[in-house]
């Protein structure tokens, strides 16, 4: 690294190699960060897209009961308790639009 040639130190110059070995050192730490992401598998969860669905619960033909569940076991519980309490249901996938 140089000072500028009117000495002022709070500027400095870089040579080549001096930016060689920072943009080298920048490569390498995000490689870094990137295996890290890689190993922990945030990315895949955070990918992954859950189907949404619509729910609709009726109680003698009048709607009583509505949600919005995500994923196929949230979906389940939905049908295994309108079930239980006597509920006839509808199920409307959600589009992602």
């Amino acid at each position: 690294m140089l000072c500028s040639p009117g000495g002022d130190r709070s500027v400095l110059l870089l040579t080549p190699m001096d930016f060689h070995n920072l943009s080298l050192a920048l490569y390498e730490k995000w490689e870094r960060a990137q295996d890290a992401i890689e190993a922990s598998g945030l990315l895949e969860r955070f990918l992954d897209k859950v189907q949404a669905y619509y729910c609709e619960a009726f109680l003698e033909d009048e709607l009583t009961w509505y949600e919005t569940v995500y994923g196929e076991d949230e979906l389940q519980e939905f049908k295994d308790d309108a079930i239980k309490a006597g509920f006839t249901y509808t199920v409307k996938p959600v589009d992602d639009d």
